[in-house]
């Protein structure tokens, strides 16, 4: 059995450390949720389901960005497994959630767009203590076969874990609009139960210890007591084991400024007093426990500095550390160094597929330029024993016999330092082979291709943030959309997790002058508004950082509260979504007064004009007209149509069954984009989810009279690009398949859609494919069946 630590993710563009404390029982512990972090987990060997007890060090996006998405999937699993076993249970599961002082508030914000009442949240906020009580050692059997045996000393709650934990909550001064604001932050120690040594055969059958129950009795520390020749005989674990230990104790250590360095070094601050207990000068024979491996989350710059080191120095010099930095108080000053990293390899190493293309379509988002060599690691005057974290890398605790960084943990292609040049040749070679390489020359040889790309690099262009459904794959992103003018100034649709560091991520690959950091924060300030369709957590939690990142560049800008609303996010969006955010702001107060709240109801098509609202948007965006229609798919569910974009009329459906509404309203748009979440063939689950075929959605741009028509939106079942009937061939107007990192101009909307028959070539039908068509068919024939009920949808509830 092994206990270890394992790094999920680190500071990248697109996602933020996160650290799972694994238990031998199989349970662990989630140290921060950051955005993105249940999608990592599909590129590692972990699970969301083993994860039972999540830990925060504080409130805000980089740990906590993800975590209503974990809640749905956590539950979602514990349901199906609910099911599996025809439990008959009303709780399906539960799900502990420790950290600071705004957790529980934190966790009531998200009522408005999320609930799962059967599986319910154990929170604890603020200072916490749990002993480490799981059995009697490390060593001790399976919780669950020891829980089946009816032993009398097996704890329910114990199986929430191995370790003890004990929160170490610190205070915070955050920078605000409204001046600085306190906070709590909290960094954790957790402790094991004592470790049982190896259990010595020779030396129990020397004291005359019959086999059997009370050998399992000594192995997990206990002593006994036996007959022997007429006599008791008493026998101490100590006798038979060799090597144990009296525990070991892991530090997760938050220190994101100077200003709490400051704390942590403070001899005098009574709530670091278990921390400070292992320091060399204050270890003692009595106090055994050994602090073996100390987890830094903290900006490079702190980390390196002197003060930082003299406080390490004090642990002596046999406690391992592990430095997984977070961002920098300046931000994206290493935007270099993290250019070539993400957790999320598949998709990047998709998108690379499809720079090879056409790279102004479909940009490479690591580029070639991008150090693939960087390791990230620094030289060290100091004796402390110091790593470097990596994704992917594992420090074991126990067995104490394997203890420290396991080597084949840092081996291998983790995309967090870049991608190795046999990943680019076996990427080009794939195209090659496919035929799509040759496929996509063919058609960029024609004059007409040729003049729409060199058209397009003057004009303003359209990114595709995401372009999946809600439940989280390797391929692609949730939803999220970006387009802006000649000026660089520009607007979401939808903001699902990982917007932002995906749009960072397109940003950085095609820029093309010096100073990147600063191009890259003229660029977030330059999203002068942001339309979300409806209050599913897929669309919307991406909203966090982008207001928390936004606000930290405006404040270093010298912008204020008293400053004038020009800086101000104009934030679209449902009644839902702005409640969320209001009371998120009392927990996270960055983000607040730092947007504009309009309510959708405020630009319904009989609200119209709407003066205030469009003249806001003229002034930021040169957008004329904005208008929200109501759709059919969950309550508050709106469709946009915009006009005066530099794509002319601006069409965007949200998520939604087709929409006569939509039609009318958004009568000869320029572009329609709209979601297509199902293949053909699949029209009876599309109206039971409430959402669209990829004929459906085409019909739609048809009775549209649209000029072009780009799709989104697709089911998460399948990255390739869905079969058209025969009629859709002979279209007159151009359709196009969105893929995450997709950039169009003008222009080049039309040289999109003629790259779809490459594009094809790059995901031919196979095995995989026709596994797929049988889980579709699975879906299709539940929602028939669903369907079939009379009155369904006089009975149906959408939320």
């Amino acid at each position: 059995m092994t206990a270890s630590v394992k790094i999920l993710t680190t500071h990248t563009l697109d996602s933020t450390p996160s650290i799972l404390l694994c238990s031998p029982n199989g349970h662990r512990t989630l140290i921060n949720c950051g955005s993105g972090c249940q999608r990592s987990f599909l590129e590692s060997t972990e699970r969301v389901r083993s994860v039972n007890q999540i830990c925060l060090t504080h409130i805000g996006y980089e740990a906590t960005g993800g975590l209503p998405g974990m809640i749905l999937t956590a539950a979602d699993a514990a349901q199906a497994s609910h099911t599996e076993t025809n439990s008959k249970e009303d709780i399906v599961g539960t799900l502990r959630l420790i950290g600071p002082n705004g957790t529980q508030g934190f966790i009531h914000s998200v009522r408005y767009f999320m609930r799962r009442d059967k599986f319910p949240l154990e929170i604890h906020q603020g200072k916490y203590f749990r002993e480490a009580k799981f059995g009697h050692g490390l060593n001790s059997r399976n919780s669950k076969k020891r829980k089946k045996a009816g032993d009398d000393e097996y704890d329910a709650k114990s199986d929430a874990g191995l370790f003890g934990i004990e929160s170490l909550p610190m205070k915070l001064f955050k920078q605000t609009f409204f001046g600085k604001q306190e906070v709590q932050v909290c960094s954790y120690l957790f402790t094991t139960t004592p470790i049982a040594g190896k259990f010595m055969v020779q030396k129990a059958k020397q004291l005359g210890i019959p086999p059997g129950p009370l050998y399992s009795q000594l192995k997990n520390g206990k002593s006994v007591t036996f007959e022997k020749d007429g006599e008791n005989i008493s026998v101490d674990s100590s006798q038979v084991l060799e090597g144990g230990s009296d525990g070991v104790a892991v530090a997760l250590i938050y220190c994101p400024s100077t200003e709490i360095l400051q704390q942590l070094r403070n001899v005098e601050n009574k709530s670091l007093a278990s921390l400070n207990a292992y320091k060399q000068h204050n270890a003692s024979q009595k106090n055994a426990d050994k602090l073996e491996v100390m987890i830094h989350l903290t900006p490079k710059s702190i980390f390196d500095s002197q003060d930082y080191h003299n406080w390490m120095q004090e642990f002596g010099t046999n406690t391992h550390h592990l430095a997984v930095y977070t961002m920098e108080e300046n931000e994206f000053s290493s935007i270099n160094e993290d250019l070539d990293g993400s957790p999320f390899k598949s998709a990047i190493l998709g998108a690379m597929q499809r720079s090879l293309l056409q790279p102004n379509l479909y940009p490479n988002p690591i580029p070639d330029t991008a150090d693939s060599t960087n390791e990230k690691e620094r030289a060290t005057k100091t004796k402390l024993n110091i790593h470097v974290g990596r994704q992917g890398m594992e420090y074991v605790i126990v067995p104490l016999a394997k203890q420290g960084i396991d080597a084949e943990s840092i081996r291998g292609n983790d995309l967090c330092h870049g991608i190795h040049q046999k990943d680019r040749d076996e990427i080009q070679s794939e195209v090659e082979r496919f035929g799509a390489l040759k496929q996509a020359t063919t058609i960029l040889e024609t004059d007409e291709a040729k003049q729409a790309l060199v058209k397009g690099e003057e004009e303003a262009s359209f990114i595709f943030t995401g372009t999946g459904s809600a439940i989280p794959c390797k391929h692609r992103n949730v939803t999220g959309m970006y387009f802006c003018n000649e000026s660089l100034d520009g607007m979401l649709l939808d903001v699902g997790e990982g917007t932002l560091g995906q749009l960072i991520r397109s940003w950085s690959s095609t820029y093309k002058g010096d100073d990147l950091a600063e191009h890259i924060r003229k660029r977030i300030v330059g999203i002068k508004a942001v339309h979300i369709s409806h209050p599913h957590a897929d669309h919307h939690l991406g909203i966090v950082r982008l207001l928390t990142q936004r606000a930290a560049i405006l404040l270093r800008n010298g912008v204020t509260a008293n400053t004038s609303n020009d800086n101000r996010l104009i934030l679209l969006a449902s009644n839902n979504v702005l409640c969320f955010l209001d009371e998120y702001s009392k927990v996270d107060p960055t983000i607040y007064g730092g947007y504009i709240p309009v309510d959708n109801r405020d630009t319904l098509p009989e609200m119209q004009p709407n003066d205030g609202v469009n003249s806001m948007l003229t002034k930021a965006l040169g957008i004329t007209k904005c208008i929200s229609v109501p759709v059919s798919h969950c309550y508050q569910s709106y469709g946009v149509v915009l006009e005066g974009t530099s794509f002319g009329k601006l069409v965007y459906s949200g998520d939604c069954r087709p929409s006569d509404a939509l039609v009318r309203v958004g009568h000869g748009a320029d572009l329609l984009v709209h979601e297509a979440t199902f293949e053909n063939g699949m029209e009876e689950e599309a109206v039971l989810k409430m959402h669209s075929t990829v004929s459906e959605a085409i019909d739609v741009a048809k009775r549209m009279d649209a000029n072009n028509c780009i799709l989104t939106h697709f089911s998460q079942r399948y990255p390739r690009i869905a079969p058209l009937r025969e009629e859709d061939y002979l279209l007159p107007f151009p359709v196009s398949f969105a893929f995450d990192f997709m950039r169009v101009t003008p222009s080049t909307i039309a040289l999109s859609s003629k790259l779809t028959t490459a594009l094809r070539l790059l995901y031919p039908e196979d095995e995989k494919d026709e596994e797929q068509m049988e889980l579709n068919e699975a879906s299709n024939n539940e929602a028939k069946q669903v369907l079939s009920k009379p009155g369904y949808f006089a009975n149906v509830q959408c939320s």
